[in-house]
């Protein structure tokens, strides 16, 4: 199954007690408190040992709204660490880029821009297919004022 499978399909997390805060988490949304909501979906996944994509998935979609990018990164990683075959970890290291560049927008450091960088490289490397890495990856090397690596990138699009 997929990364993007697995966050269509994927119920939460299998632990009890981090069922209760996935929970709780939806209710925090619910009530309009991203902030609660988000340590709510970290907690749960803790819970879970780190292993639920449904909140890895939140903790990067409320992480990236919210500027947390600590929890954002976290729930990159731990993507990264748990894919199954090269299309998951494709799809991880371009969620992980897509963190990363967004940190990067906000607080203009070029060393996210190079993180940033790297991860799509490596999603590239393990599934080519996806026209969103190379378009991300544009995206960095022009930040990274890498103008011939840009096009080059930008010529693959089409």
């Amino acid at each position: 199954m997929s990364a993007h499978s697995r966050l269509c399909t994927s119920q939460g997390p299998s632990n009890e007690k981090a069922q209760k805060s996935y929970k709780q988490a939806f209710q925090e949304l619910r009530e309009g408190q991203e902030a609660f909501a988000v340590d709510e979906f970290k907690k749960a996944d803790k819970q879970d040992g780190g292993h639920c994509f449904a909140c890895q998935a939140q903790m990067i979609k409320y992480g990236c709204k919210l500027g947390d990018w600590n929890t954002a990164e976290l729930a990159g990683e731990e993507m990264v660490a748990e894919a199954k075959d090269d299309k998951e970890s494709a799809l991880a290291h371009y969620q992980l880029a897509y963190v990363l560049t967004a940190e990067a927008y906000q607080n203009h450091q070029s060393e996210l821009w190079t993180r940033a960088h790297n991860e799509l490289v490596k999603a590239l490397n393990a599934y080519s297919a996806f026209s969103d890495e190379l378009f991300l990856d544009g995206r960095a090397l022009a930040n990274l004022n890498q103008d011939d690596a840009t096009k080059a990138r930008f010529q693959e699009l089409l």
